[in-house]
């Protein structure tokens, strides 16, 4: 009996030892992956697979790999010796943003000064980079006086080109873009109708009017009872009426090559616009026009559950794995734990997301194997334009969310064992940390996707493209794009609200 029960020991010992060596990818959760996610390692024995840090699971389904990459090979443990960007850089990246505002003093914001890409394409103003512009603006810039003046100018440019005809038979507040400084709208070939524009816009100039309450700006809030919400021809009550009628209607995508009527970015944005509309709304007397605005947008947020497949986040049916979900993460958050940064949504995304983009850009396993921290993010599966690369202003945006999740992570007292989990899936930490220290870790990891951003720009002055060749990271596409600039000052701006937070004392 005893030799039996030494040899079942011996035995388990020895298997216990096997599993202990074998790589991380081969028993943690991150091979867990839905279909569409697999990008092939190229490997086609089950030791070889596992032994280069993949996932082997063999399947019956025409065309999936059996070895596929699950996103540990883009390592985003990085421990960070400071800011992404010295303030000087800071400074110079804001003086490139702001030379793309508020063009000549006519409120107008070009999309990317490059004429020379695809024939000047670039050189307009877009409704939905423009609104994303101004939200950075407001919430960014230090000087109030060019946010006021760049405000008011711009909210002038909207109501000027609204209230026109539309030349391409569609309605007007759908328009894609203007050009520069007529405000003549674009009447060339595209994906119309673009229905996110209201959302936007109306969010970005609500939120600031909202920040003059908190300032008791009166000249400000002047300007706001007249211009911005004084009756249902000025900004926001136009596009929030707009917006409570057609929030279900067919509509390009951000992208503009592919139609659908429940896209999740503009259904989350939709939901924050209206919300933040009808607080707006309360302020100044209007509780009518509230009570309106939050009703749809109650049947808004209860659309938004069906985006979540149990594993992720999809952008719709036809296109699920599209980084636009991760810039709606940000864009659409109110604050209120809906598709929060600790929710399982938002992380279990993030795994599923980093795993297929650490596996489709080779530029990601290159800069990892070089020691250069973080990842890159692009578009959707199956993006083709320009090669389908890394996108800079999605790669802050992911930034900007880790560093959202370390200031929630700071200001409690302990995290939820289920959540710890999927932050472990997702962003690699180490398990059994304080909130102290994981919110350390997270700052680290925010770090880092910044630091690859900032490896692939610091040669060109800081300058920033629209995208970066997924072979070699060198620039594609627009050149100075003014969506690139916003993302990267946002989530520099979200880095140092974490920093506050991990100093404010937690409250239990």
């Amino acid at each position: 009996l005893k030799c039996w029960l030494f040899l079942l020991v011996a035995h388990l010992a020895e298997a216990v030892m096997r599993i202990a060596l074998l790589p991380l990818a081969a028993c943690a959760d991150v091979c867990t992956l839905p279909d569409e996610a697999r990008v092939d390692c190229q490997i086609g024995d089950q030791g070889g697979c596992e032994a280069a840090g993949c996932c082997w699971s063999p399947t019956n389904t025409d065309g999936l790999p059996w070895c596929f990459y699950s996103g540990q090979q883009c390592s985003l443990k990085y421990t960070s010796s400071g800011a992404p960007f010295r303030s000087s850089e800071m400074e110079k990246i804001r003086g490139y943003f702001r030379a793309n505002i508020d063009i000549n003093g006519t409120g107008a914001i070009i999309a990317s000064p490059d004429a020379s890409w695809n024939e000047g394409a670039y050189l307009f103003h877009w409704e939905r980079d423009g609104s994303l512009t101004m939200q950075t603006v407001g919430r960014t810039d230090p000087d109030k006086a060019y946010v006021k003046t760049t405000f008011q100018n711009y909210v002038k440019w909207v109501t000027k080109v609204q209230n026109q005809k539309d030349p391409n038979g569609i309605d007007i507040l759908a328009e894609p873009k203007y050009t520069i400084p007529s405000g003549v709208p674009f009447t060339g070939g595209w994906c119309r109708p673009q229905k996110d524009g209201p959302a936007l816009r109306s969010l970005a100039v609500a939120r600031y009017a909202l920040g003059l309450f908190d300032e008791n700006d009166l000249e400000g809030l002047d300007w706001v009872k007249t211009e911005v919400f004084g009756g249902p021809e000025t900004l926001v009550q136009k596009d929030l009426a707009w917006l409570m009628q057609h929030w279900q209607d067919n509509t390009c995508d951000l992208w503009e090559d592919h139609q659908a009527t429940d896209f999740f970015w503009g259904r989350f944005a939709s939901r924050a616009a209206l919300t933040v509309g009808a607080t707006l709304a309360e302020k100044l007397g209007e509780s009518s026009l509230a009570a309106q605005y939050k009703q749809v947008a109650d049947q808004v947020t209860a659309t938004l559950s069906g985006h979540w497949t149990g594993q992720y986040v999809t952008q719709t049916a036809d296109r699920p794995l599209d980084g636009a979900v991760i810039d709606a993460f940000n864009v659409g958050y109110l604050d209120d734990g809906v598709f929060g940064p600790l929710s399982k949504e938002v992380l279990g995304t993030v795994k599923v997301f980093s795993a297929f983009f650490c596996g489709q850009y080779p530029i990601n396993r290159a800069d990892t194997a070089a020691n250069i921290p973080g990842i890159m993010y692009g578009r959707y599966k199956g993006d083709v334009y320009v090669g389908g690369n890394p996108w800079i202003l999605l790669t802050a945006s992911l930034a900007q969310l880790v560093y959202r999740t370390a200031a929630e992570v700071a200001q409690q007292s302990s995290v939820d064992a289920e959540i710890y989990g999927l932050l472990v899936d997702a962003y690699q930490v180490d398990e059994n940390l304080s909130t102290a220290k994981l919110a350390e870790q997270l700052m680290g990891t925010g770090d880092g996707i910044l630091m690859r951003i900032r490896h692939h720009i610091e040669g060109v002055d800081f300058h920033m493209w629209e995208q970066l060749y997924k072979g070699n990271g060198t620039h594609a596409s627009a050149g100075d794009l003014t969506w690139s600039y916003a993302n990267v000052l946002s989530a520099m701006q979200f880095r140092e609200k974490a920093q506050q937070a991990m100093t404010r004392e937690v409250v239990v």
